[in-house]
């Protein structure tokens, strides 16, 4: 039912999240993963910086992955999550976006909006969700 799933990191505790339930999934369903993580980047001087730290955590999760005999790979893109995110979905023809929420009150969310809100209402594919744990 799900052979490629996406899955968007961010870097946060919330990844290891929605990897420990991918673990159960992804085995059920024989997947194989795609880990990306889209940088934000503000200035040139943060994108060597940025790119290196990412690549070794990418590598770090795969690692979960591919020990649990799970088929993984990694991208690493740079722009705007909301956008890039469904962009990656379509271009892989993958079958799920799997990612973890931030677990935002609900005022945050009407003001400012998420990620996770504005991929789910941007894809025709399914979007599953886990409340990461919430940051203070």
């Amino acid at each position: 039912m799900y052979e490629k799933i996406l899955v968007p990191l961010d870097e946060t505790e919330n990844d290891d999240v929605i990897i420990e339930h991918l673990l159960k999934l992804a085995k059920m369903h024989n997947s194989e993963i795609f880990l990306i993580r889209v940088i934000h980047l503000h200035t040139r001087d943060e994108l060597a910086f940025e790119t290196a730290k990412t690549e070794e955590y990418l590598k770090k999760k795969m690692d979960v992955f591919k020990k649990a005999g799970i088929h993984c790979r990694s991208l690493i893109e740079y722009g705007e999550p909301e956008h890039l995110i469904p962009e990656k979905a379509k271009e892989l023809n993958v079958d799920l976006i799997a990612m973890a929420t931030h677990g935002h009150n609900w005022l945050i969310d009407i003001l400012f909006g998420s990620v996770a809100h504005k991929v789910r209402h941007t894809v025709s594919i399914p979007v599953l969700m886990i409340k990461g744990k919430r940051h203070r």
